[in-house]
């Protein structure tokens, strides 16, 4: 029997319907009647994106910073819980398919310093159960990001999600030459990996584009030696 995911914002008053293509017309009349307009959201696209003022020539000078288009907070898609989101800029990968096709440059987007990056994504404003860190490609800006997971724990960030267009093997491929890319892997919980493969995105779960996509619990991954998949 088909299966289609629907989250209920009760603090928002908001209901996300996975893929509403499945809906009657009469139920997606009696679903605009009751909640309002609906818009499309998803993983790396959601409906309101917070950009950050841009590092200064002296912040440039001595601060760790990385490239993102901006970042949001309440998201129900992007990991367990509540999140704040930020999106990095620049992906070399370049799904076929992709949605988010404006996160692929790699001079779009603002350098931020990734100490004030860390203070926005966690304003004490917004309830959260983590940050989930998105692109583009993350693991482009290895040494940026994997500064910005040292800043989000140092303020207290308990878990971290980041998603990834290469698997987990070819990260760990990568570390071999780039150190800071093992050193993230041991230091989030949850890798999102995979590029999206357009012609396997109906089958996507709850966190994911596409099928191919695997959640990987990396703590458990760790501590087993060998891939484990997060647990709803």
């Amino acid at each position: 029997m088909p299966e289609m995911t629907i989250i209920v914002d009760e603090r928002e008053g908001a209901l996300a319907i996975e893929d509403d293509s499945r809906l009657s017309a009469a139920a997606l009349l009696i679903l605009g009647e009751q909640f309002g307009e609906a818009r499309e959201i998803g993983c790396a696209k959601p409906l309101e994106i917070i950009t950050t003022e841009p590092a200064s020539a002296e912040e440039l000078e001595t601060a760790v910073c990385v490239r993102v288009d901006g970042f949001y907070h309440n998201s129900l898609t992007e990991g367990p819980g509540r999140r704040s989101s930020v999106l990095f800029q620049s992906c070399p990968l370049k799904c076929k398919g992709c949605w988010v096709t404006h996160l692929h440059s790699e001079d779009a987007g603002e350098l931020v310093p990734v100490t004030r990056l860390a203070a926005e994504l966690l304003d004490p404003k917004y309830e959260r159960d983590g940050v989930s860190i998105l692109g583009g490609e993350p693991f482009a800006q290895p040494e940026g990001l994997r500064a910005l997971i040292r800043e989000l724990r140092a303020r207290g960030c308990q878990h971290i999600v980041c998603y990834s267009g290469y698997t987990l093997e070819t990260l760990n491929e990568k570390a071999a030459r780039q150190p800071s890319i093992g050193a993230i892997l041991d230091e989030i919980e949850v890798l999102i990996d995979g590029a999206f493969v357009e012609s396997l995105a109906s089958c996507a779960g709850l966190w994911t584009g596409s099928g191919n996509q695997r959640v990987i619990d990396l703590r458990a991954t760790r501590r087993g030696n060998r891939v484990i998949l997060y647990s709803h």
